[in-house]
């Protein structure tokens, strides 16, 4: 791509009486005045321009009207951004892309959807490209999913009219209690109800031989004690089995309305994302052991119980030494802490509409969510916000440059009698946004600011 090289090169400051970039403005000052030629002037005005070009490391693509987008004056001195030239046809992919082949975790905000899911895509490319499994969590995202498919080696859609979500395939019952548990909202949860959905999950397996939301909810919970009577007498459990299992249910029987509560709320809340079950079934396993892309479809934010279901699934797998990135699309993290967790040492991606907005209003204060959030990002992307406080809480991310302004006018005198000079002199060091909060606020169409930690660049996606 070579935007790095442009910056190295562009920023390299023109050797001369002063160097700007590590002195103060009282020296520059001082400097100006004892200038006698052109040349040192020049020289001086030369080292302020590259340590203030150096410094802000912005790049445009060459035609985008750079007056009007970043609010710079019209003096060409004042210009701290450069036309970029690429050599790709593609240079804003090229530059979120990176400059090395793994995945990097990074942000899109702004804009529509259909922007912020192309700025997806080399995150998708490369944890496919380094057999990196991918899980997608998304509100219904189409476009989200028909990218997701295509740019990937094996990949399975988990929506209304492609696979159901099946969480508890090849799980063992201890683990599958202690997902349902888990998941059970937390005024609710008890050991006695972790108890009483073990006793459930053993009678379940044997009487229809698979788990799924619908059997669970369906089971009558206060017959499940007579059920276990009638299959001892059936013959169908031994004595030992029959014990343990009905010292899990005396011990959760306490529990009954408050599990049957929750299996039935949890069941319509992935019969309203899914429809009712079809024949396909997910096999997530089998796509993390094939380094496959998974995507989700966790509905909107009404559906908390079965979001928290999938995030507290995919922890476990993470316990199971399971390793894949995770791509968030349209879900408020705020407001689900165990999504930090999820995402905590990992390689992820979040994409959102307004990402400021989303991490404010839940459990969590989002100031610091933010900051962690952003702690460990290799890529933010930026389309049009319409928001003021989150221009400005970017603009406030993307971080400030030292600039120096100089302003200088001389006069000389050569007369016989009266020889002499006078100077005006102005010398200004100022902190400015390297991108201003209303530059977000008016970016045209598909145009993102792409900031990366060697430089930000404004391109078309």
């Amino acid at each position: 791509m070579g935007f790095g090289n442009v910056i190295s090169s562009f920023g390299q400051v023109i050797g001369g009486s002063i160097a700007a970039s590590s002195q103060p403005g009282r020296i520059i000052f001082t400097a100006l005045q004892r200038a006698r030629t052109k040349k040192e002037i020049q020289e001086i005005y030369n080292n302020a321009h590259d340590t203030n070009f150096q410094n802000r490391s912005v790049g445009v693509l060459s035609g985008a009207d750079k007056q009007q987008l970043l609010l710079i004056s019209g003096d060409p001195s004042d210009n701290d951004i450069y036309d970029y030239e690429p050599a790709s046809s593609t240079p804003a992919i090229d530059y979120i892309w990176g400059e090395t082949d793994g995945p990097e975790s990074s942000v899109v905000s702004g804009g529509q959807n259909n922007e912020r899911v192309r700025a997806l895509m080399p995150f998708v490319n490369k944890s496919q490209q380094e057999d990196t499994p991918l899980i997608a969590l998304h509100s219904g995202n189409h476009e989200l999913e028909t990218m997701i498919n295509g740019n990937s080696s094996a990949c399975e859609l988990i929506s209304r009219g492609s696979f159901y979500y099946d969480a508890f395939r090849g799980m063992p019952v201890e683990d599958m209690a202690h997902l349902l548990y888990e998941t059970m909202p937390d005024d609710n949860a008890s050991p006695a109800a972790e108890a009483l959905l073990h006793s459930l999950l053993e009678v379940l397996l044997r009487v229809e031989g698979t788990v799924t939301f619908q059997n669970l909810a369906a089971f009558p919970l206060p017959d499940l004690n007579n059920k276990l009577d009638a299959m001892q007498k059936a013959g169908e459990l031994t004595s030992d089995e029959y014990r343990e299992i009905n010292r899990y249910y005396m011990s959760g029987s306490p529990e009954i309305d408050s599990v049957r509560i929750f299996l039935n709320k949890l069941n319509r809340q992935a019969e309203g994302i899914y429809g009712r079950p079809a024949s396909k079934v997910c096999n997530i396993k089998k796509m993390l052991n094939c380094k496959g892309a998974i995507a989700v479809d966790v509905g909107n934010v009404n559906n908390d119980l079965f979001f928290s279901l999938v995030v507290n699934h995919l922890m476990l797998l993470q316990s199971q030494g399971r390793s894949f990135s995770i791509l968030l699309d349209g879900i408020p993290v705020s407001r689900f802490p165990k999504v930090n967790d999820l995402l905590r040492g990992r390689v992820y991606a979040i994409s959102h509409n307004d990402f400021v907005s989303s991490l404010f209003g839940g459990g969590l204060r989002g100031e610091d969510l933010f900051s962690e959030i952003t702690g460990n990002i290799g890529a933010i992307v930026l389309f049009r916000h319409t928001s003021g406080t989150s221009c400005q809480k970017w603009s406030d991310h993307l971080g400030k440059y030292h600039k120096i302004r100089i302003k200088h006018n001389i006069s000389q005198t050569s007369g016989f009698m009266n020889p002499g000079d006078s100077r005006g002199l102005w010398v200004d060091e100022t902190d400015e946004p390297r991108v201003r909060a209303e530059t977000l606020a008016k970016l045209p169409g598909t145009f993102a600011c792409i900031h990366k930690p060697g430089g930000t660049l404004f391109a078309e996606v």
